[in-house]
């Protein structure tokens, strides 16, 4: 089995156009050998193998040309399918580049500018501590960002290493929580869930709080009023961390491909909300690397609720 399957892989290495001919030239070949020799066996008569002849011939011209139609058709709809994918690709990352230009300028923008303004003189105290609440959001949106397009490049050439090290999911939640209180709006409210105070695992911290940090960005960017929601329950064979909002809520044919990355869904969501729409890719390929799975619940004007989960047994390792 794997000797033809590497028979396979070898003769799709091989240009069209030499595949072509050689299969023209065996089948012609075997046609031309047994023809003649079913012909014989027909008949003695030089009339009637002349008739046969021809008649063969006409078979033999009629039957290949419908089967390099047939193969050549084939061919041409699997090159227009290749070249579509690669133009909506090229489409694709032209507008996640130019989103990605306009998401750099705009927390840079305000960097610069309020740091300016807070360096003229006759601004107090209060107006100054406005300024770097604006500084300080601006920067950790920069960071967010230069961390998706990092993240990014390395999980494309494979150099992601996992570092596990021991820590309580609580204290988990905690820095999460600690993170963005100070950015929430005013009519959203986060809240935590948390179980088993002093459950001690072994994963890698630093992209568990990656995976939580891209999916609390987007649960802040889609709602508008209400709550959002980070925790974890804990069963037997594994546990499942949650990021729950009561945002616009994502129609459901977008709940596959929005994982994927420059996806149209994921492009244009970013474009209307901001980020890189990088964010969900990226807590995709994680989880995989942690050996756990990320998926979501939500319905247009419902909220979202996003789930990933890790096994007991590598938590535990």
């Amino acid at each position: 089995m794997s000797k033809l399957i590497k028979i396979t892989l070898n003769y799709k290495r091989i240009p069209f156009e030499y595949r072509l001919s050689v299969i023209y030239l065996i089948v012609g070949c075997l046609w031309i050998l047994f023809s003649d020799q079913l012909a014989g066996q027909l008949s003695n008569d030089e009339e009637t193998l002349r008739v046969i002849q021809l008649y063969k011939g006409w078979f033999y011209v009629l039957i290949t040309a419908i089967a390099l139609l047939l193969f050549v058709k084939e061919h041409l709809k699997r090159l227009r399918y290749a070249e579509n994918l690669a133009k909506e690709n090229e489409q694709l990352k032209t507008a996640f580049i130019e989103n990605m230009s306009h998401e750099l300028r705009t927390p840079m923008n305000a960097i610069v500018g309020f740091t300016e303004i807070a360096r003229t003189e006759g601004v107090s105290m209060p107006e100054m501590r406005q300024y770097l609440d604006i500084i300080l959001n601006s920067s950790k949106q920069l960071l967010s960002i230069v961390n998706d397009v990092m993240d990014t490049s390395l999980l494309e050439s494979g150099n992601v290493v996992l570092k596990n090290e021991q820590f309580t999911l609580q204290n988990l939640i905690e820095n999460v929580y600690s993170y963005f209180s100070p950015v929430m709006k005013d009519n959203v409210s986060l809240l935590t869930h948390t179980e088993g105070e002093s459950f001690m695992v072994c994963t890698d911290r630093e992209k568990m709080t990656r995976i939580f940090h891209n999916l609390v960005n987007n649960a802040i960017k889609f709602t508008h009023r209400g709550r959002i929601e980070i925790g974890y329950r804990i069963s037997s064979k594994d546990v499942v961390f949650f990021v729950k909002d009561t945002g616009v809520g994502i129609d459901p044919a977008f709940h596959q491909s929005i994982f994927d990355r420059f996806k149209q869904a994921e492009i244009e969501l970013s474009k209307r909300t901001g980020g890189t729409g990088l964010g969900l890719s990226i807590c995709k390929e994680m989880m995989k690397l942690l050996g756990g799975q990320i998926w979501l619940e939500s319905e247009v004007g419902a909220g979202s609720k996003f789930y990933f989960s890790l096994p007991i047994n590598t938590l535990r390792a």
